[in-house]
């Protein structure tokens, strides 16, 4: 980089030389611009640099030979900030990586043989061998993949319930989406009403259970009627956990997105360099 950096010096200092006694004052303050961006990208201060650039850029187009440096520096730049922002993509995997190996430590993966590995889920280890179909109450889920979700099984009393609700002490409520029955996320069989609901559907109830403090909460399953029953400590461990290992697996899974956007740019930005240094 010390290269290219000498020869973009080199280039502003010809201009400065060839033009230093025009006395065109717009010149004179596009060189200016152009020394000030050099010498931001030198000391790492690249998004300065940038505005920089456009300044010059929406000032004195009519300054071709300045602009033309300008063409070295601008990449330069964006090579620094994608530098940096791959550097902090990478810390910032580095610590969901952490919480979510620290989670998994609660959970054991559930397979069906009948139905394959596209069917495999996370559940605390608690309620591995625990069906909770035909009971009562709701569990937390996670695929692989990182999608949350919230099964509900009612067999207390039939109310077709569409939805669910938490509510605390001090009367703040939660509730899931509602979820007409339509014989398959939301079905009935022999005594018992069961929905499946998705993360879209119950986030709100995984993000409050993962931060509610700990107090005697109520579950509600809400339908034609209304059915409430204490939400048990080792249901809403489960809810709040899987909701967690959700989030850290989905911000893992963007961070790994992004950092592929960043590497493709500074890929951009490194060809662009090449091509507008002179040897």
């Amino acid at each position: 980089m010390s290269r290219i950096y000498a020869i973009t010096a080199t280039a502003i200092s010809t201009l400065s030389i060839l033009f230093g006694c025009s006395g065109k004052s717009n010149h004179e303050l596009a060189l200016q611009l152009l020394q000030q961006a050099d010498t931001a990208v030198a000391t790492a201060n690249y998004n300065y640099a940038l505005e920089i650039l456009d300044t010059l850029k929406a000032k004195y187009p009519e300054e071709i030979d300045i602009q033309r440096t300008a063409i070295n520096i601008r990449p330069r730049a964006i090579e620094g900030i994608s530098i940096r922002q791959i550097e902090q993509t990478d810390s910032l995997q580095a610590l969901y990586s952490h919480h979510t190996d620290s989670l998994m430590a609660y959970f054991t993966t559930h397979h069906n043989k009948e139905l394959g590995h596209d069917y495999d889920y996370y559940i605390i280890k608690q309620l591995d061998n625990s069906d909770i179909f035909g009971k009562t109450g709701i569990q937390g889920r996670v695929s692989p993949s990182g999608e949350f979700s919230i099964i509900s099984s009612l067999t207390a009393k039939p109310v077709r319930h569409t939805q669910i609700s938490i509510s605390a002490p001090n009367g703040q409520t939660v509730e899931s989406a509602k979820i007409t029955y339509d014989g398959e996320r939301n079905y009935r069989s022999s005594g018992t009403e069961t929905i499946t609901f998705i993360a879209a559907e119950c986030d709100t109830i995984g993000s409050y259970l993962s931060s509610a403090p700990d107090s005697q909460l109520k579950l509600s399953f809400i339908g034609d009627k209304t059915y409430t029953m204490p939400l048990s400590k080792i249901e809403r461990r489960s809810v709040e956990l899987a909701w967690q290992l959700a989030y850290c697996i989905n911000k893992k899974n963007k961070l790994a997105q992004q950092r592929q956007l960043y590497e493709r740019q500074l890929a951009l930005a490194r060809d662009q360099i090449a091509r507008t240094t002179s040897d």
